[in-house]
């Protein structure tokens, strides 16, 4: 019975379509992968983003604090001084002695240790089974728990390297889809009154429409950005808030948003589909906010609405989402950031005067090379390549 068991687990590993991945997961883990294979885990997550929820699940199990149990070890200790007082030397067996005809011999140890090989084996396969069960059932299920009752309070954070993205299932059926060099934390027990998430980067979001249990309150759905927080009810729209980036964007695709700036709290600036509202971050624009703004305070960050731009049917603005790089008339300088996210490379101009060359383009699946080559059609200039680093001049 129990070989059918071990049998039937290991088939059913075995034709699992993401062995590979969860090989991999393992390794890396135990600290025992190396880098290649942390390569190969990067491609195999980046081409199938769902999987960076199950190894954020699979990380914070693996690191839960083991109990420390000293009664055990303690009953264990006695356990063996009793053995020990006994006839037998459980330290140095003597040898067999010589079979005598028609006596019936014991082989209860060996066959012991067999049976304990057996299940060992199958305990150890049926609780990789049941961990991958685990987390394909708590991804289907999640959408039906709007209001999860969790224990913890410790956030959970979901982040992506340069060169990947995620897709993000919230525990209200909200969906996010998070971008290259991005970070999206919030609390384990996210859902009750109010529904809030703190972003680094770019993401764009479908807020599923929750109200409060017994009534027609809708449960606000609040974004935490280093300078702007964005208050929804149930829309799609997007976030762009590189820290390192001189602005930060919100743009609505449908439905209604309402954007707070950090350094004018008495302002609220309310969008409208087919609208993205831009705020200069304030670390990049204390010469030139008081320009803009009539109240004369130059600590104030520039705020400006403008309409969605599109290429074709596309919008510009979350084209990512499609996985679609696409600039149009943007400077040279602004392009290689969003390329380093995209291509996790890094890029350096030796000519600084490329950096504000504007340019068009936009790619899917070409390499970074292909792109490089495309963009130096209608803008002259060469490039070298040393492992990720990319030197530009003319």
């Amino acid at each position: 019975m129990l070989f059918t068991v071990v049998s039937l687990c290991v088939y059913l590993l075995y034709t699992m379509s993401k062995d590979r991945t969860w090989f991999l997961i393992g390794k890396k883990l135990a600290g025992e992968a190396s880098a290649d294979e942390l390569n190969e885990l990067e491609g195999l997550l980046r081409s199938d983003p769902d999987m960076h929820y199950a190894l954020q699940n699979i990380t914070d199990l693996w690191n839960l604090p083991t109990p420390v149990n000293n009664d055990a070890e303690e009953a264990f200790n006695r356990h063996v001084s009793r053995l020990r007082s006994t006839t037998t030397d459980w330290d140095h067996p003597d040898e067999d002695p010589a079979l005598q005809p028609g006596h019936t011999y014991s082989v209860t140890q060996k066959y012991s240790r067999k049976k304990m090989m057996i299940v060992s084996i199958a305990a150890a396969v049926l609780m990789v089974v049941i961990i991958y069960w685990y987390n394909s059932e708590t991804k289907r299920a999640v959408a039906a728990r709007p209001f999860p009752v969790v224990q913890t309070a410790e956030p959970m954070v979901v982040s992506t390297l340069n060169g990947s993205k995620s897709t993000i299932n919230l525990p209200d059926g909200s969906k996010v889809w998070l971008n290259a060099g991005s970070k999206l934390s919030y609390n384990r027990d996210f859902g009750g009154d109010i529904r809030e998430v703190e972003l680094s980067g770019e993401a764009f979001f479908e807020v599923k429409p929750v109200t409060v249990p017994g009534t027609k309150q809708r449960v606000p759905f609040i974004i935490h950005t280093q300078y702007i927080d964005v208050r929804v009810l149930g829309t799609a729209f997007n976030v762009k808030a590189y820290p390192k980036d001189k602005q930060t964007e919100t743009s609505l695709i449908h439905g209604k948003v309402e954007v707070q700036v950090h350094n004018q709290p008495e302002k609220k600036f309310l969008l409208r589909p087919n609208e993205k509202l831009v705020v200069k971050n304030s670390a990049t624009n204390e010469t030139t906010a008081g320009k803009a703004d009539k109240t004369g305070s130059s600590h104030q960050p520039f705020v400006s609405l403008s309409n969605l731009t599109y290429k074709d049917t596309t919008v510009i603005e979350t084209a990512w989402v499609q996985n679609k790089l696409i600039f149009d008339n943007e400077l040279f300088a602004d392009i290689a950031e969003k390329m380093e996210r995209w291509y996790n490379v890094e890029i350096v101009f030796k000519d600084v005067k490329l950096k504000t060359e504007p340019m068009s383009g936009s790619f899917t699946t070409e390499t970074i090379q292909q792109a490089l080559d495309y963009m130096s059609v209608t803008t002259p200039f060469h490039y070298t390549i040393h492992g990720n680093k990319i030197t530009i001049g003319r």
